[in-house]
């Protein structure tokens, strides 16, 4: 683990670096349908965990992004993961994702680890624009954004051909100057 990794604290949540031994977790996580139903990938055995957390580290050993374990202050439980990835230093843009598992959901989780990695991404990846992709039939997802104070920019139209169907997706975006 490297000792330089950021860690965010909120009220309730604790953002720390993912290691090995959340793989079961996030597996837990990617192997559910209510959490991956609208995600682009699933994943349903500890090896191809490995594969994601491995992405996670090279995200941040590479800084093209950064992404955390997002779990409760008070017992250290992870019940989520999100951060960054695309990340573009000289547009000063990059995408924004999350999931939270659902028994942790509708309690408003997402939206204290959402605030605090906009924070980090304004304020220490020198951050003009951050975006976050959705499925158009994410609707939960597309209202914690609009909530955190995203726009939808727009909606692309039929732009992924998933599970034997086309999708859409919106575009949301929140920029520094949005205050």
């Amino acid at each position: 683990m490297n000792d330089t990794f950021p860690i965010l604290l909120s009220e309730r949540l604790q953002l720390r670096q993912v290691v090995s031994l959340d793989a079961p977790t996030v597996l837990k996580g990617y192997s559910d349908v209510r959490v991956n139903q609208h995600m682009s990938v699933s994943y349903h055995t500890l090896e191809e965990v490995n594969v994601q957390l491995k992405w996670y580290d090279e995200l941040y050993n590479d800084k093209t992004g950064i992404w955390w374990g997002i779990c409760l202050k008070d017992s250290g439980e992870m019940i989520g993961n999100g951060g960054f990835h695309l990340w573009n230093k000289i547009h000063r843009n990059a995408e924004m994702g999350y999931w939270i598992l659902p028994e942790f959901q509708k309690k408003g989780y997402a939206s204290e680890a959402i605030r605090e990695m906009m924070r980090y991404g304004f304020d220490h990846m020198n951050l003009h624009r951050i975006e976050a992709i959705v499925e158009t039939e994410n609707g939960p997802s597309s209202k914690l954004l609009k909530d955190a104070g995203f726009v939808l920019d727009g909606i692309r139209r039929d732009c992924e051909f998933v599970r034997n169907n086309f999708i859409s997706l919106e575009i949301w975006s929140r920029l520094s100057s949005d205050g």
